[in-house]
């Protein structure tokens, strides 16, 4: 009995642990499934996250770098799992520690969302696939909103590859009494103002330079002479306002352009100011503030200097001269915010640039830094470009030609003009061997790209 009582116990005790086991097997397979529809779950959540990384150039405590990381806020708030992130890598002398920085995401193929540059590498830039063109994912009512020099400077070919919300446009500033003790008279229009038709030519700028120097005993005319690209940005309008070019519009071909007739009678005007004593061959730091200097082509961040730091000096602003008649310039250009190829969210991509670069961040660096806004409607209510003298600036920046080569071989350009500028400055050889020695450099670096 006992026997049969243990084996039917047995076979009982077996039947309630099946009973048992069985639903608990039930309650294990549907806990993995919760716990792996919660981890799919989590994981789909975390996949929606888009984010964006933006590498700009400017330090966070600055208005530029302020305004990026407020639009970047605006943006995430606008936008459901977007999560935007700004990092300031610093520029130092000639955009080294960022350009380091970005050369060598360029390398190592680990460049973020969105990228600022300088919009004159945009061509170097593009012939590379590093950028994305944004008029494939921007529509053309955004586009048409900014100035057409914003858009002609970002742009390669038939694309758009970088915007900005502000540009600049740099002056030829002049010392209001130097000028009266030294009998010039001042163009003027009815309301006294030297406007932009009123420039004078390269023989005018020449004959007055020369009756401040003989006035002031010395070189009145300041310009940067050191090999850097500076001359391509201040410099460079000289040339082009004699309708001459650099090289042909594939950005390569210097033959017929960097050594035409043109170019060479605007590089002789240059070479005058300085064998004639009107330009010093080395560069005078402060010259124009403490009054050594009458006539001083400096950028136009030197307003401000020149009101906080210099409240004495009597100063006011004159267009760029000219060579030949409708084909003045003067120098522009900013630094611009692109996106590139990297990124796994184009159109998203796309859509942050027009925001760090809409009219909220116009409003905001007129204000914060008296930049020129670069949307079209912005420019009548301008408060700080509806008055003389600033006006000039943005007549200089709407109404010349802006002729920097777009170029896959621009830093080259740069430095070849950068030579000649220099040349010049140190009398080191004839114009023409200045000029052949800069096709050389240009053409070496240009057959690579033919």
């Amino acid at each position: 009995m006992w026997k049969r009582f243990l084996i039917k116990g047995g076979e009982v005790m077996k039947n309630i642990i099946s009973f048992l086991v069985i639903p608990l097997i039930f309650l294990a397979l549907a806990a993995c499934s919760n716990s792996s529809n919660n981890t799919s779950e989590n994981s789909d959540a975390e996949e929606d996250v888009k984010e964006l990384e933006v590498w700009v150039h400017v330090p966070a405590d600055e208005p530029e770098g302020e305004n990026y990381d407020v639009r970047a806020k605006e943006f995430e708030e606008a936008h459901e799992n977007v999560d935007v992130t700004v990092e300031h890598i610093v520029k130092t002398g000639g955009g080294s520690g960022y350009n380091d920085r970005l050369n060598a995401a360029i390398t190592t193929g680990e460049l973020p969302d969105i990228i600022a540059l300088e919009s004159v590498y945009a061509a170097s830039y593009t012939d590379s696939d590093i950028l994305l063109p944004l008029n494939e994912y921007l529509d053309q009512a955004t586009l048409d909103s900014y100035l057409d020099t914003i858009i002609s400077a970002g742009s390669v070919g038939d694309n758009i590859y970088a915007l900005q919300s502000f540009d600049l446009s740099s002056p030829v500033y002049y010392n209001v009494d130097l000028f009266e003790e030294a009998g010039i008279e001042v163009p003027a229009d009815e309301n006294g103002n030297w406007t932009l038709d009123l420039a004078w030519s390269y023989e005018e700028f020449l004959e007055n330079a020369r009756k401040l120097k003989d006035h002031m005993g010395q070189e009145p005319v300041h310009m940067f002479t050191e090999n850097n690209g500076w001359h391509m940005y201040a410099h460079s309008p000289i040339i082009f306002s004699n309708d001459a070019r650099m090289v042909g519009e594939n950005g390569l071909d210097t033959e017929g352009y960097l050594d035409s007739n043109n170019t060479m009678e605007a590089l002789q005007f240059l070479d005058t100011l300085f064998r004639d004593g009107i330009v010093a061959s080395t560069t005078r730091e402060d010259a124009f503030a403490l009054e050594e200097a009458a006539i001083s082509f400096e950028g136009p961040w030197m307003v401000d200097v020149f009101q906080s730091e210099y409240p004495d000096l009597n100063w006011s602003i004159m267009p760029y001269p000219y060579g030949k008649d409708g084909h003045q310039s003067a120098p522009h250009g900013s630094w611009y915010i692109a996106a590139t190829q990297n990124t796994e969210y184009p159109e998203l991509s796309a859509e942050l640039v027009a925001h760090l670069t809409n009219k909220d961040s116009a409003i905001k660096m007129e204000e914060a830094a008296g930049l020129i806004p670069g949307h079209k409607e912005l420019l009548d209510s301008s408060e700080t470009y509806s008055d003389y003298p600033r006006k000039l600036m943005l007549d200089q920046l709407v109404n010349t030609n802006h002729l920097k080569p777009k170029s896959p071989i621009f830093p080259v350009l740069e430095d070849a003009l950068g030579d000649i500028m220099e040349g010049i400055a140190l009398d080191n050889g004839s114009l023409e061997s200045l000029i052949n020695d800069a096709k050389e450099k240009v053409d070496r670096e240009a057959d690579r790209f033919k």
